[in-house]
């Protein structure tokens, strides 16, 4: 999900050795970037819009047309000239099989965030967007990456644990990819988390539904 450290995991594989080939390393919202493949979003966003939906309004299905599967393979065609290669953007998890016809054998690596402070930042970041449409989106996202963690073992951190566990976990990642995990943690500043856990009751402030499937998400990480 957007807003949940996913920037942090994909610098921190590019600092480990993975190229990400083309992407942002500077917007308002992350002073490093988002680190996205402006190529991957771009197609990630006609296939959404192809399907009547967009990034913040995901739509029930998603059927991919045969431009956007030459778009992928022209992508991924581009990516395999280097040894070891990743790109990161949130909406893959709503385009994902048509990504995964094409490079069956990728390898995933999730983060997510408590729903409350997810909320938070992208009210901060879109006032008009309300905490109960933010909610929603983090559901979307997260019974995604959920579901993909049931089928597929697979990495996945939580963004919210102390900074020294979330690095030590981050490193035994990267050196499970085959990455320098001395290097790993290069990419950090405490700078990139926002919208921390603060002292008021809004940790409460999400639906039991949320908070459940928070817990699930949790309880995966001890198994990666």
């Amino acid at each position: 999900m957007h807003r949940s450290g996913t920037s942090f995991v994909t610098g921190s594989l590019q600092s480990a050795g993975a190229s990400l080939y083309r992407f942002h390393s500077h917007n308002p919202f992350n002073l490093k970037g988002n680190r996205e493949n402006p190529d991957v979003v771009a197609l990630n966003d006609d296939v959404l819009h192809a399907n009547g939906g967009s990034w913040d309004q995901p739509p029930s299905k998603v059927n991919w047309h045969p431009e956007h599967d030459q778009r992928a393979i022209e992508i991924l065609t581009a990516l395999s000239a280097y040894p070891v290669w990743a790109f990161k953007d949130p909406r893959t998890l709503l385009t994902l099989e048509g990504w995964q016809r094409h490079a069956p054998d990728i390898r995933y690596v999730g983060i997510f965030r408590h729903p409350a402070r997810v909320v938070r930042s992208l009210h901060s970041r879109d006032q008009t967007l309300s905490h109960e449409d933010g909610e929603q989106l983090w559901l979307a996202y997260n019974q995604r990456l959920l579901a993909l963690r049931q089928r597929q073992e697979f990495p996945l951190l939580c963004f919210d644990v102390a900074p020294d566990i979330l690095l030590q976990q981050l490193q035994r990642v990267c050196t499970g990819l085959g990455l320098d995990g001395d290097r790993a943690t290069d990419f950090f500043e405490h700078t990139l988390i926002n919208q921390s856990a603060g002292n008021d009751s809004s940790e409460q402030q999400v639906s039991e539904h949320s908070l459940a499937l928070y817990a699930q998400l949790q309880g995966y990480c001890s198994l990666s």
